[in-house]
This record gives C-alpha cells, structure tokens and sequence, in this order.
C-alpha cells in the first residue's frame, strides 16, 4: 500500500509524549468526523485488503478528530512496531499543521478500533479542562476591569443589528480594545465611510445607508468581552480559525439569528499581517494586531469589505462575481487591494437589477431599510428563498458557518 495522507482542518491540544498515541486506539467521541473517517477507510480497503492478506501484511489507519474536521494518516507492513510508529508520526506531522489534535490508531485492515469509551473520554476531557481552568481562574481578576461588559447587554431594540465582541485566547494579552473606546471609534468610521459610499452609488439618489448596531442603553456600542479556553498557538493551527471562533462563540450564547457578530482578536492568524479578517453569514473576524498595521483608510476599508461578507456579499448570481464572494476590477469587494468603490456599475451585489439575487441594499441589517428586505441568515443558513430564485443563488462562496477572506 502506498503511503496515504488526508488532512483537513481545525485545532486543540497535543500530547506531550512522543508516542502517546502508538497502537492506542481512540476513545474519544469522533461523531463529527465518523463519516469522513469511514468513506476514506472503506475506499482503502476495497483498494488493498486483498493484497494485505495475500502479502500477509498489516494494515493501520491512525486520525486525529474535532468537531466535523479530521487527519488521517496510514500505511501497510509486516513489522507492527515499525509500521505503527510511522503511521502515527505521520498523522502527527499533519496534525501538528493543520489539526492541532492527539492522533489515534482507528483501524486495523478491515476493522475499525477506534471506539467511544464514554468514561475514558471522560477523563482525558477532566485533565484538558484542569489544565484550562488553572489558567482561566488566573485571567478572571485582570479581566475584570470598569465598564466591561461579559455578556451581551440587554437590546434596547427588537431590530437585526450587528454585536460586537473583543475576542483573546487564553494567553492572550489583553490591550482594552473594548473598554478604551478602540472597536467604537473604528465602527462609527466605519459605518460613516459605508453611509457616504452608498450616498455617492448612482442609483442611490444621494441616500446613503448604514449597519445597524447593537448599542446599550447609555447610547454607547455594546461590546463583549470573550476570553476563549484555547492557547493561541492551537488557534494558528487552521489556515483560517474563524470555524473554530464561531463554534466557540455559539457554545457561549452568541446565536441570536436576528444578529452579525463582528469579532476583534488580539491576535494574528497564521498568515500574519497578509490576513487582516475573515467574514460570512453571521460572523466577522478581524485580525486586530494585523489590520493596524494597513494603516487608515485600509484599516477601515478592511472591516468594512469584512462586514460586507457577513451579508454573504457578493453573490454567486452576480454578474462579477469571481473567487467565490469578492468583484472583479477596483471595488471594497476586490480580492487584493480593496478600494472604496460600491458596485459603481450596479451589477453585482449593490443596487442592481438581477431578478431573483440578493441586494446588499435591502439587507435587514441597513437603514434604510427597504419594504422588500431579505434576511441574510434566512437565505442562507437556513435556505429560506423567499423571492430570491435565481438559479445561481447559492453558487460562490457566500457560505454559513464558512469563510470569505
């Protein structure tokens, strides 16, 4: 059997032990990846298991799981210490990559031996959580600091608005971007620089639109503030971690469908200063320490080519659409060098007259609102059409629960 590999992605903690997964077979729950596990095994031995018992060779598959994302690694031969040590550095070396989790052995030929042990899992999850909890309690004193906020304030309107949150790892430094006033002041330059893109578009008549944003009762933005029980290093683990985020943040309570929670880290992604955030429907991921480097007005051009995704902008059914949900030529949506320019030929996402494709300029999260306004998570994440039919609707990467950088 030729040397096999599959990877894809997500991250949590690794063993300190060289071989703490060699000839062990997991335990853990793997529900998530069980499928994926199972079609690339199945197809493996449909492909070798006859030439495993004329060879009178052995074959072993070892994988790391979490959530819906796995690694898997596996090979064949006749020496069983040899070929599970291999086996297992190889899934180790994808893992430490691109999953950032413990690799098990899950089969042996045509038998799977990862099996859930509910009491074993459970104490490999107490140690994890013992180990987090030391450090959390540590954070809990300098975390509480005057005027924070860590939990979503009570809404003074019933209306789609947009939350913001202040986002570190566990190790994370915490610079007080909530509670210095530095989210506030981006966002109101921001949805300002949106209002007078929009005034200027020549179909809007002079009338500019803005995002509608989760304020307290005092009139001030509402920002809340989320240490996450992950290290930053197992956040680098992803080519992009906003999964990771936005599973974590809805374990937390941050799944109200009538809201875009736009995130600022206090970390970089693994792609450094390159990656300045991630956005789709309902999560924007801003980069922090990454994005000041771009210096204003790429800073804000930035958060707002973001948020713009998060209305999953732009569509599959526009007509310059490319790269999954960003505009060819010069545009806020262009891959590369954003520009602030708003679909100056009305064509694609802003204002258009594409029958049966969303338009940016009727999204319930602006104001204005328009009378025949569409839901963005309706649309997608729940794939309520309503009268937006065209054909190419859900084509591009305009994805829930997925990303558009």
């Amino acid at each position: 059997m030729k040397k096999l590999l599959g990877i894809i992605v997500l991250g949590l903690l690794l063993s300190g032990n060289a071989y703490a997964g060699v000839n062990e077979p997991g335990v853990t729950s793997i529900a998530g990846c069980d499928r994926g596990l199972k079609f690339q095994h199945k197809k493996l031995i449909k492909k070798h298991l006859k030439e495993l018992i004329k060879k009178k060779q052995t074959g072993v598959l070892y994988a790391s799981c979490n959530y819906d994302l796995y690694s898997w690694a596996a090979n064949k031969g006749k020496d069983l210490e040899k070929l599970h040590k291999k086996t297992y550095k190889q899934c180790m070396k994808s893992a430490k990559k691109h999953t950032g989790k413990e690799c098990y052995l899950y089969a042996v030929n045509d038998e799977i031996v990862w099996k859930y042990d509910k009491a074993k899992a459970s104490t490999i999850a107490k140690t994890k959580i013992a180990e987090a909890k030391t450090l959390e309690e540590k954070n809990v004193k300098m975390d509480t600091k005057l005027g924070r906020f860590f939990e979503d304030q009570p809404d003074v309107s019933d209306d789609y608005q947009i939350h913001f949150i202040y986002l570190l790892t566990l190790d994370g430094k915490d610079t007080e971007l909530d509670i210095s006033g530095w989210i506030e002041k981006r966002i109101k330059t921001v949805n300002k620089k949106f209002l007078k893109m929009s005034a200027k578009n020549k179909k809007s008549n002079g009338i500019g639109q803005q995002f509608k944003l989760d304020m307290t009762k005092e009139g001030k933005l509402d920002v809340t503030f989320v240490r996450m029980n992950v290290l930053k290093k197992q956040l680098n683990v992803p080519d992009y971690p906003s999964k990771m985020i936005y599973h974590y943040l809805r374990k937390k309570g941050f799944d109200n469908p009538k809201k875009v929670y736009a995130t600022f880290t206090g970390f970089k992604s693994k792609h450094g200063n390159s990656d300045g955030g991630e956005g789709f429907v309902p999560l924007m991921v801003i980069y922090t320490p990454a994005v000041k480097t771009y210096g204003q007005p790429d800073m804000d051009l930035v958060i707002l080519h973001e948020l713009f995704h998060t209305q999953a902008a732009a569509y599959g059914c526009g007509k310059r659409t490319y790269k999954g949900a960003h505009v060819k030529g010069s545009d806020i949506l262009a891959v590369d060098t954003v520009k602030s320019s708003l679909d100056s030929r009305n064509d694609t996402y802003y204002r258009h007259d594409i029958e049966g494709c969303p338009d940016l300029a009727k999204s319930v999260f602006v104001t204005p609102t328009a009378k025949d306004s569409w839901d963005p998570y309706d649309v997608f994440c729940r794939k309520k059409r309503g009268n937006l039919t065209h054909p190419d609707l859900y084509t591009g990467s305009h994805r829930c629960k997925g990303g558009a950088n």
